[in-house]
């Protein structure tokens, strides 16, 4: 099959002058089209349509799928910093459904809680919207084996722990249970003005 390709040319870009073409071609280099190399900003609006999808059960892959972004560029967005003097983000996960954010600040015995399913049964706290220290508390050890349980002692030494230490214990475990599907995510952050890096696990 042969192609006439000064037609096709006249056809597409409508010259078949070779330094038109070359200029056509580099500012179609310029555009982008993939947008390689670029960040895709979102509105506000944007952001509050993506967290509103995610607690209708939607997964951080199939936002960054519907938005042509990659998930570390919704995951930006969606998880700042936290304020300052709270140094742990414990996200209580379902499979891989982010359920509630938790920031704790230890020397003030505070948290800040962000709900991100409108499933009460998924939240890490269920129907109380501001938890106290002591619903963390006992939040924690709902998510540990019983301090009271016959081989608690065995179970501390295959963690390689000394003592029963809630927060320790699902450092180790993440959280995980034979009750259920859900599980936590940890993110560390120094203290203000601390040379070291945040450490995420």
């Amino acid at each position: 099959m042969n192609v006439d390709y000064r037609k096709l040319c006249l056809d597409l870009f409508g010259t078949d002058d070779v330094n038109e073409l070359t200029r056509i071609a580099r500012i179609c280099k310029e555009k982008n089209p993939r947008k390689a190399g670029r960040k895709k900003k979102f509105t506000a609006e944007d952001v509050q349509t993506i967290r509103s999808l995610m607690e209708d059960g939607m997964t951080v892959n199939e936002v960054a799928e519907r938005f042509q972004t990659s998930r570390q560029v919704i995951g930006r967005y969606l998880n700042e910093k936290p304020a300052e003097g709270y140094t742990l983000r414990l996200t209580y996960m379902y499979q891989q459904h982010p359920c509630t954010i938790i920031d704790v600040d230890f020397l003030n015995q505070r948290i800040m809680v962000q709900n991100k399913t409108k499933d009460m049964l998924h939240r890490a706290f269920g129907v109380i919207e501001k938890p106290t220290w002591n619903d963390f508390e006992m939040f924690l050890k709902d998510r540990c084996f019983p301090a009271t349980r016959g081989n608690a002692k065995e179970l501390l030494k295959e963690l390689q722990l000394t003592s029963y230490d809630p927060l320790q214990i699902i450092e180790k475990t993440r959280g995980r249970t034979a009750e259920d599907d859900m599980w936590l995510k940890f993110n560390y952050y120094p203290m203000e003005g601390a040379a070291y890096g945040q450490n995420q696990s």
